[in-house]
């Protein structure tokens, strides 16, 4: 039991707990810990944890070692005479000098020492430590504390249901620990005041914080001296994403146009044109295409559904057209389809960027305008025989907004947002594909595969959705979730 006697006499003791450990699980351990510790509750004795703290907090907890001893520090604890200071960190920058804030959020405690800390989540761009004071007759517990500041909307920085995670920081740990105790003895009328450490943990996430700041803050005046951007006095604060400042974003080591008609490419969805790129090489250095002529088969084409930017399209593309021997490849061919004209503009511009040096023609890609939920009713793609299908679909929650302070709200919507719990357009998009089918219009090969970018968490069910074809390959991202999940039709269906 990773418990710490801080002071003991015949009548009680101050212990401190580690986070981890239960109050119940402490309850049981008392007679191992105290009064030698031998295990065995010697007569007249009772040991009772007098304040309560929730399983995820570190502290100091005070232990009466007889009923008598019970009953006075629980009378002292009822009437507000024990004195307990915690520490917590929280989210944003926490207003004690607002006279109007504390007016409408009058806390149930006091507060002191505050300090704040550069961070790189929330508005803001702040994490907050103070200190806070049980001193009255409220009696409000941990879970109490946690409640109040998730109400006045600067959480404590956490993992469970009453916290909320740093955004570089996804640990379990809860940023909340009982420093100190003071309260008068009850049999000798003593004071006792009784003070630890914080935990180094605190320390930990403080100075991490800061230094991912710091990098985020140099890489984006790096970025906007780039293209001649004057830095202002505001950047700390500024949540607009720098690439919609500068009108470009790196994605698989290209440089993208963007507006804000598209999403921000991100890093996750590289998974997505790794994997083409594998599977075209892999056909390849398996010779599948040696000695096809100007046969049919001798194409390799991707139908991007939902392009945007033309991210994924273009960089497939100029990884393959970059290096492509003419005597044994197939000719290339990509079509990026998007609902959005000024989508679709962006995205020609950034073919004209990066493909033109390896494209005389234009006979390797082309951009139109198409809804990939209905495949079935377009023409254009019918009897093409694509080899691979390729989408990165909007799939956040419609029912569930952002916060205020997330860098996605400057996104346009329709490129982030489903019905159905953001499962919408993995549904629209399997069932114009089994039209298709049903139809014979050859959107697809029979061998062809079918790449998916999915949210976290929300893989099976896609999976699920996709009935009549297999997962021959999920790939997870470096949380650990499955991001990208790779289809081909089951030949028994």
């Amino acid at each position: 039991m990773p418990v710490a006697i801080i002071l003991e006499d015949e009548y009680l003791a101050v212990i401190c707990k580690n986070a981890g450990v239960s109050i119940r699980n402490l309850q049981e351990a008392l007679s191992f810990v105290l009064d030698g510790g031998s295990g065995l509750i010697k007569e007249g004795k009772e040991y009772t944890c007098i304040n309560q703290t929730q399983r995820a907090v570190n502290g100091l907890i005070i232990v009466s070692k007889t009923r008598e001893i019970k009953t006075k520090l629980m009378t002292l604890l009822k009437s507000g005479s024990i004195r307990q200071s915690y520490r917590v960190l929280c989210h944003g920058k926490f207003p004690l000098d607002d006279e109007t804030f504390f007016h409408n959020h009058t806390p149930p405690f006091a507060l002191q020492n505050v300090t704040f800390t550069r961070s790189t989540s929330g508005k803001e761009k702040y994490i907050t430590t103070l200190d806070i004071i049980l001193n009255n007759s409220s009696a409000i517990s941990s879970a109490g504390i946690q409640e109040y500041f998730i109400q006045v909307h600067h959480p404590i920085v956490g993992s469970n249901s009453r916290s909320k995670e740093l955004k570089s920081c996804k640990d379990k740990s809860l940023m909340m620990a009982l420093l100190e105790v003071t309260f008068s003895h009850p049999i000798t009328s003593e004071e006792i005041k009784v003070t630890i450490n914080e935990p180094k943990k605190f320390e930990k996430v403080r100075q991490r914080e800061l230094k991912f700041f710091e990098q985020k803050k140099n890489e984006t005046i790096k970025e906007l001296q780039r293209y001649g951007i004057e830095i202002t006095d505001q950047l700390d604060s500024e949540i607009i994403p720098t690439a919609y400042i500068t009108g470009e974003k790196e994605f698989f080591k290209l440089r993208f146009f963007v507006s804000k008609d598209t999403m921000v490419p991100r890093p996750s969805t590289e998974y997505l044109v790794r994997e083409i790129i594998d599977l075209y090489l892999n056909k390849l250095d398996s010779g599948f295409w040696k000695d096809r002529g100007n046969d049919d088969d001798n194409m390799f084409s991707i139908l991007d559904c939902g392009t945007g930017s033309g991210c994924i399209l273009i960089s497939v593309l100029h990884c393959i057209l970059s290096q492509k021997v003419q005597t044994i490849s197939p000719h290339v061919f990509g079509l990026g389809l998007d609902i959005n004209s000024s989508a679709l503009e962006i995205a020609r511009k950034n073919a004209e960027r990066h493909l033109k040096l390896f494209v005389s023609d234009n006979n390797n890609y082309d951009f139109q305008k198409g809804d990939f939920t209905s495949l079935h009713n377009y023409g254009l793609v019918h009897n093409k025989h694509f080899d691979i299908l390729v989408c990165n679909p909007p799939y956040l929650d419609i029912a569930r907004s952002l916060p205020n302070d997330d860098v996605r709200n400057f996104e346009p919507p329709e490129a982030l947002f489903a019905e159905e719990s953001g499962y919408k357009f993995y549904r629209l998009l399997y069932e114009s594909l089994e039209h298709s089918y049903i139809k014979k219009l050859d959107i697809l090969k029979e061998d062809s595969l079918i790449i998916l970018e999915v949210g976290n968490k929300m893989a099976e069910k896609v999976k699920k959705i996709f009935t009549g074809w297999e997962c021959i390959k999920a790939i997870r991202d470096h949380q650990g979730f499955e991001r990208c999940l790779i289809f081909i039709r089951n030949s028994s269906k």
